[in-house]
């Protein structure tokens, strides 16, 4: 999993970055101030930086600078977290990617997906063609799971979502005495289009009884046993 540095001595964007980044499988990592920045930087060595140019002390565009300066740190992407209008300043001190506040959560999914591969294919996916239902925010929405793994799934559906919105799913899978129901919530990490169009998600809670369903799932498929439709 990468590592994210979050750098905000106030708390002005702490928490809903942290919700994204821990939703999206990332580890996270905090300093509160520019100096324990520095150390963490340097030791840790995080996948990506996120910090307020607002600090006290030593501002993110200070801390900026002095990142971009030294060898050890210089190819770490830095986004800075802005007021309004700070956008030139992130620029100049050599920030890679400016977001203003506050900070929007699906903004900032978009900006993660730039600078890192949020969604890792560790996981074989198998083929299959079921039928899913799917919520978000209360309103139903259906479609067909094309592909699954134990990290995730691709759904065919018309129904359009943003990246990184979270979503509760239920699909019955085929078990070696009968069908079971899985139910979990999901992140959607990618939006397929045109022929291709559907949404790419990614568990990140799942009952132990379903994921006890999933993987018992997983194996029939891999042994070319399941069925079409469960």
């Amino acid at each position: 999993m990468p590592s994210i540095l979050l750098v905000d001595d106030s708390g002005v964007f702490r928490a809903t970055a942290e919700d994204v980044l821990r939703r999206a499988g990332c580890d996270v990592l905090f300093a509160a101030g520019g100096t324990e920045a520095l150390d963490v930087a340097r030791k840790e060595k995080p996948a990506l930086i996120v910090v307020s140019s607002e600090m006290q002390g030593m501002t993110g565009a200070d801390l900026c600078r002095v990142l971009k300066a030294d060898p050890l740190s210089a190819r770490i992407p830095i986004v800075l977290v802005v007021a309004a209008g700070g956008e030139a300043t992130a620029a100049k001190a050599g920030a890679d990617a400016a977001i203003p506040l506050p900070l929007d959560p699906e903004s900032f999914f978009t900006l993660l997906r730039r600078f890192l591969q949020v969604m890792p294919r560790e996981e074989a996916r198998s083929a299959v063609g079921w039928s899913v239902t799917f919520w978000r925010d209360g309103l139903q929405h259906t479609g067909t799971i094309r592909d699954l793994s134990r990290g995730g799934f691709f759904v065919r559906t018309p129904s359009r979502q943003p990246l990184g919105a979270r979503i509760e799913v239920s699909f019955d899978v085929p078990v070696e005495h009968g069908v079971r129901t899985v139910v979990a919530e999901a992140i959607v990490m990618r939006a397929g289009r045109d022929a291709d169009r559907g949404l790419g998600c990614r568990f990140f809670q799942l009952s132990a009884t379903s994921r006890a369903h999933l993987e018992e799932c997983l194996r029939i498929l891999a042994l070319g046993e399941a069925p079409a439709e469960p």
